[in-house]
């Protein structure tokens, strides 16, 4: 399976390879996201805009959870498939064990540090009388089962870093059905009647079960990839090649989960209907942006084999069609955002302003959607290339420099339709800054290609 894998990632021609690892990577972002969109559409049924806007308010907490995971696993991805493609497995196994149980040591150390300062965490958040209660207990139990998050990231990605993709989509399948299947038991007032609490449970349990499956892969397969202990052998070369590319990645996912904290206190003024409204909406926004970037990651491998094994050529012919395809993609999701809008918020909440609200949300992200594409492809390329400070600037930029002075500054002037508009300027600023940023290392990889050809 190995030597098939590897040959898709080596000799097969560009858009076959592209697809075989990009399509199952998509599917299983997709299926990462029906964690929480289960979780919503459950707590919907309970007609109680405060407990639907209490998981809105917990995200940027959850976030940070998430984005643990995704430090090790974005991070150590690229450097385990560049070692793959320069034949040194034992590096592998030793950076994918490293990576796994350094990403768990710090989730339970960050767990002690929230339920040490608990309530301060809630009331930064946003958090009121009506929302503070249902928020803790969705939060309560996310953080501190918190390690299932962080393994079912950092197991999967390893996966497909070494071509493994049907076993890693298996596993998020398992752990979505285990979800949906508990939310309604433990959500609704015919089960448990546990509400946001119950939610936590659910999603909790659904990826515990994912990591036993991954963990069953990794001890009974043949996999270069490794999560024994026996192969924890923590090095300056590992954490330098992980971190350098992963913090800048997570980084980020955190920002972006303060950006949302900062999102969610200027919108409090004007009604408890806006924070439930961007809360549903921004699911529909995440998922045009978790298809477009799961669609992008599946280029990582190959191109971070490639660039490995020193064919600059395929690297640079991965990078087009990559380029290319995405932004087709971004158009085609242009459909929904525009004219499914309405339909979507409904299935999520009977309340007319919350849907109005939602649905202006939805219309005005589709400004940016075309150049999403491009802006991830730049991001993807920058990490393959080990470009870690210019993928930095990026990610960083997008959730500080230029979202805090635009927010601010329209919230001022133009009130809530400042807000509203506010991410889709953002993230058409930070596409052209990505291109900017990506100009150099590709003229240097076109001048390598060519020199090799």
């Amino acid at each position: 399976m190995q030597d098939k894998n590897l040959e898709l990632m080596k000799n097969a021609p560009i858009p076959k390879a592209v697809l075989s690892l990009a399509l199952p990577t998509v599917f299983s972002s997709i299926v990462i996201l029906l964690y929480n969109l289960a979780d919503t559409y459950f707590i919907g049924m309970l007609n109680d805009k405060f407990q639907l806007g209490a998981v809105s308010l917990a995200y940027p907490i959850f976030t940070v959870v998430q984005a643990i995971g995704n430090i090790f696993a974005i991070g150590a991805s690229p450097y385990i498939s560049r070692c793959l493609g320069a034949q040194e497995h034992d590096k592998v196994k030793r950076a994918s064990s490293v990576a796994v149980w350094t990403s768990v040591g710090i989730t339970l150390a960050l767990t002690v540090i929230y339920f040490m300062f608990n309530k301060p965490f809630l009331d930064m958040l946003g958090t009121d009388a009506n929302t503070f209660l249902p928020t803790k207990h969705y939060l309560d139990i996310c953080v501190l089962f918190g390690i299932f998050m962080t393994m079912q990231t950092v197991m999967q990605a390893f996966l497909r870093s070494e071509g493994k993709i049907k076993e890693s989509v298996i596993g998020m399948v398992i752990g979505t059905i285990t979800n949906i299947v508990l939310d309604p038991i433990f959500i609704l007032p015919w089960g448990l009647n546990m509400g946001t609490g119950g939610a936590a449970w659910a999603t909790i349990l659904g990826n515990a079960v994912s990591v036993v499956y991954f963990a069953i892969i990794y001890f009974k397969r043949n996999c270069f990839v490794s999560i024994r202990f026996r192969d924890f052998k923590p090095s300056k070369e590992i954490y330098s090649e992980v971190l350098r590319i992963g913090v800048p990645s997570s980084a980020g996912q955190i920002l972006m989960g303060a950006t949302n904290m900062v999102f969610n206190v200027l919108a409090v003024p004007y009604g408890d209907y806006v924070i439930p409204a961007y809360g549903v909406a921004g699911k529909m926004m995440y998922i045009s942006i978790i298809i477009v970037n799961g669609y992008t990651s599946g280029y990582l491998p190959l191109a971070g084999y490639n660039y490995g094994a020193k064919n600059m050529k395929r690297v640079r012919s991965a990078f087009k069609f990559m380029l290319i395809s995405s932004t087709a993609l971004c158009l085609v999701l242009l459909i929904p955002l525009l004219f499914l809008a309405r339909g979507f918020m409904g299935l999520f909440t009977t309340d007319p302003e919350v849907i109005d609200m939602g649905v202006r949300f939805l219309q005005m992200y589709a400004i940016c959607m075309p150049v999403l594409g491009m802006q991830s492809t730049f991001m993807s390329t920058l990490q393959v290339l080990g470009k870690a400070l210019r993928a930095m600037i990026i990610t960083i930029g997008r959730q500080t420099v230029i979202f805090y002075p635009l927010v601010y500054g329209l919230n001022h002037f133009f009130g809530l339709s400042g807000l509203v508009v506010s991410n889709s300027i953002a993230d058409i600023f930070n596409t052209l800054i990505s291109a900017l940023l990506v100009a150099a290392p590709l003229r240097q990889m076109i001048k390598e290609s060519k020199e090799a050809a």
